[in-house]
């Protein structure tokens, strides 16, 4: 019985030494929550960090897609234009020619009713 008093007195000592606050007035448990809340916010300060960077990254390929976007929808105009302008000169190439067809009909006309009046 004295044996198991002596061993758990000697045991509770050794824990109560090792629970001594240190000259900062911290417990160990104390100084081991300290440490992990300040690794917790140097992990989160360089997390802030690289989303920033990465969020610069994205801003500017978002630029660069709206100069490409840009030049893209210009050039895009410019093809329609064109296209545009030719249609227009067809139509009145068209009718152009739909107008000298009918005058080559009409002459052709007035020359066959001339040779079957004579």
């Amino acid at each position: 019985m004295k044996r198991i008093f002596v061993c758990s007195t000697l045991l509770a000592g050794c824990l109560l030494a090792g629970c001594n606050r240190a000259d900062d007035g911290l417990g160990p448990a104390q100084r081991a929550g300290k440490a992990v809340d300040d690794a917790g916010a140097r992990a989160q300060a360089r997390v802030d960090e690289a989303g920033a960077r990465v969020q610069d990254k994205i801003d500017q390929a978002n630029q660069k897609i709206e100069r490409i976007n840009d030049k893209v929808t210009d050039q895009v105009q410019a093809q329609v234009d064109k296209a545009d302008a030719a249609v227009r000169d067809a139509r009145e190439g068209a009718k152009e020619a739909t107008a000298q067809v009918g005058k080559k009909v009409e002459e052709a006309g007035e020359k066959l009713q001339e040779k079957a009046a004579k």
